[in-house]
């Protein structure tokens, strides 16, 4: 019965992308915010399944306005985050509040790690006060939504996928 889980993980980070495009990016703040990321790092996935997931959001996010990014960059970053936090989920306590921190901590990560391959590949970052608070305010705001998130993500996915020794994932 993981097509359940499967489908509402790929709805949720539709409609992530969609109101990142439509609502995040408008808002006028002088900071930069990724919701999707949360999102990525919140469901209950195994590694495979939540690489693919990941990779989908991020290549929705790099195609999706204002895109005004590096092509693949997302892609590459929220792969990377949504395997790590499927890979490590049971390093975590299994508490919401804990899960929640694990979550909003990867964003930022992720946020940063956007950040850092943007200027490696020679767009021009105003790295100062906007860029600091930029990953201040995604753990901040992060936080917020994977407390909202892990909860409703449990009730809809069901419990964390768990790992079979001698089983490939």
């Amino acid at each position: 019965m993981r097509w359940r889980a499967r489908t509402v993980a790929w709805i949720a980070v539709i409609l992530a992308v969609l109101l990142q495009g439509a609502f995040v990016t408008r808002l006028g703040i002088p900071f930069q915010l990724t919701p999707v990321v949360v999102v990525v790092a919140a469901m209950r996935m195994t590694r495979n399944e939540a690489a693919l997931l990941g990779f989908g959001a991020g290549l929705l996010l790099d195609i999706a306005p204002p895109a005004s990014g590096v092509l693949g960059a997302q892609a590459f970053v929220l792969c990377l985050a949504a395997y790590f936090a499927s890979a490590n989920q049971h390093l975590v306590p299994h508490v919401w509040w804990a899960r929640a921190l694990f979550a909003a901590g990867l964003s930022t990560l992720a946020q940063a790690l956007v950040l850092v391959i943007q200027l490696l590949a020679g767009q021009p970052l105003p790295l100062g006060v906007g860029t600091g608070m930029s990953i201040v305010w995604q753990f901040a705001i992060g936080l917020l939504l994977s407390l909202a998130l892990w909860p409703a993500s449990k009730a809809t996915m069901g419990p964390q996928p768990r790992r079979r020794m001698g089983v490939a994932p």
